[in-house]
């Protein structure tokens, strides 16, 4: 069946349109300024502070299949998009804004989400681990296996996913991609 020539004509635009505020709209980061952005830290960064500040609140925002499978000594498990989605766990997090959270996850993208979250709560010392797990597997740095903290969220793979969700979620993937590649240039 062949859409009606108006149509035609519009969908290229629509395209066009949805592309362009893609890629034109700032990050969250981008409009607070570099002084109230997370700050992307390594592996060994992230090993040398959790060594030497026994107050930094670890967040691994992995599934808590992930979190099972291993994670950092210490860590509390909320699933990123449990984190994004749901303002009843700030209770969890520390009271006072300006104590140390280092988040990661096993790449250093979906904590880079959460990072951002936890700066939209208040939180001002907010610090990813840029590469993420898998870099800290990769060196060798130690790791437990199973639950030695309690993962504060269930896997939430089961729950229905909203089309605005589902749209949220892409738009928010396609704008962490879009700034990593201009930031590479």
């Amino acid at each position: 069946m062949k859409m009606p020539a108006n149509k035609q004509l519009i969908t290229p635009w629509i395209v066009a349109l949805v592309l362009i505020t893609i890629v034109a709209t700032p990050t969250m980061q981008q409009l607070r300024g570099a002084d109230d952005a997370y700050e992307n830290i390594s592996c060994y960064e992230a090993k040398r502070r959790l060594e030497t500040d026994p107050t930094i609140f670890l967040l691994d925002v992995r599934s808590s299949v992930e979190f099972y499978k291993g994670h950092i000594m210490g860590a509390v498990n909320i699933n990123v998009y449990y984190l994004v989605s749901n303002h009843s766990l700030l209770p969890v997090f520390p009271e006072e804004s300006s104590r140390g959270i280092i988040v990661y996850c096993d790449n250093g993208f979906r904590s880079q989400t959460a990072a951002e979250k936890l700066l939209s709560y208040g939180y001002t010392n907010v610090s990813n681990i840029e590469k993420g797990f898998n870099e800290w597997l990769k060196l060798g740095y130690p790791f437990v296996v199973g639950s030695e903290t309690i993962p504060i969220t269930t896997n939430i793979a089961w729950r229905p996913l909203t089309v605005t969700g589902l749209f949220t979620i892409i738009l928010g993937f396609s704008l962490l991609i879009i700034v990593q590649k201009v930031r590479k240039r």
